[in-house]
C-alpha cells in the first residue's frame, strides 16, 4: 500500500500503520485460500468460509483490517473463480468488516457480555454483506437473483455455519492469545474503532 492510502487522522498518526499492513496482507491471503474452496450457488456467485476470516479479523484487530482483507482476499480469490465479482468484493467486504468491527469495539475480556458482542458483530456483519450484495446480484443478473440472494438471511443453508464458526474462532484465539484483546484498546483516536 502506497503512502497515499496511509491518511493521517486527527492525532497525527496513521490510520495504517506497518502491524495493519502486515495484519492485512496475511488475513488477504487466508481470505483467498479459503474462497477458493468455495460452492457454487444456482442463482449465481458463492459461498465460502471466506467471511469466518474477516469476520474474525475485523473482531480481533479492527473492521478496516478485517475489512480490507476481506475485500482484498476474495477479489483475488474471484479474479481465479468468478472475475466479474473482483470489483465488487472491495467494497462489498470493506463495508461488511467495518460493521462487524464497529459493533465489536471494547471486548476486554472473555465474558457473557463480549460473547453477545461478538455474536452481534457476525450478524450485524451478515447483514451488510447481505444488503451490500444485494445490487450487485440486481446488476448482474436481475431482481429475481437480488430476492434469492437476500432470502439467504431467512434461509442461509451453508452461510449458517460461518455464523457459528465465526464467534467460536474469535473466543477460542481470545482465551489461548488474551494479548489480542489489549490491539485494540493500545490504539488512540479513531483508530480504536475502526
Amino acid at each position: 500500500m502506497g503512502s497515499a492510502s496511509l491518511r493521517k487522522n486527527g492525532h497525527g498518526s496513521h490510520l495504517l500503520n506497518a502491524l495493519d499492513v502486515g495484519l492485512i496482507t496475511v488475513f488477504s491471503a487466508l481470505m483467498a485460500v479459503v474462497t477458493l474452496y468455495a460452492i457454487p450457488l444456482p442463482f449465481g456467485g458463492i459461498t465460502h468460509f471466506g467471511n469466518t476470516v474477516m469476520w474474525t479479523a475485523s473482531i480481533l484487530f479492527g473492521g478496516l483490517v478485517g475489512g480490507l482483507a476481506g475485500g482484498i482476499g476474495g477479489a483475488m480469490a474471484d479474479l481465479i473463480l468468478e472475475p466479474v465479482w473482483a470489483p465488487f468484493d472491495i467494497v462489498c467486504k470493506l463495508a461488511s468488516g467495518i460493521a462487524c468491527g464497529l459493533i465489536a469495539v471494547g471486548i476486554r475480556s472473555v465474558n457473557k457480555t463480549a460473547v453477545v458482542k461478538i455474536i452481534l458483530a457476525v450478524v450485524v456483519g451478515a447483514i451488510v454483506n447481505l444488503l451490500a450484495y444485494a445490487p450487485v446480484y440486481w446488476l448482474l443478473f436481475g431482481p429475481g437473483a437480488a430476492v434469492l440472494w437476500l432470502g439467504r438471511f431467512l434461509l442461509p443453508g451453508p452461510a449458517l455455519v460461518t455464523y457459528v464458526v465465526t464467534p467460536i474462532i474469535s473466543i477460542g484465539v481470545m482465551r489461548a492469545y488474551p494479548r489480542v484483546l489489549t490491539f485494540r484498546s493500545s490504539r488512540r483516536g479513531i483508530r480504536r474503532f475502526i
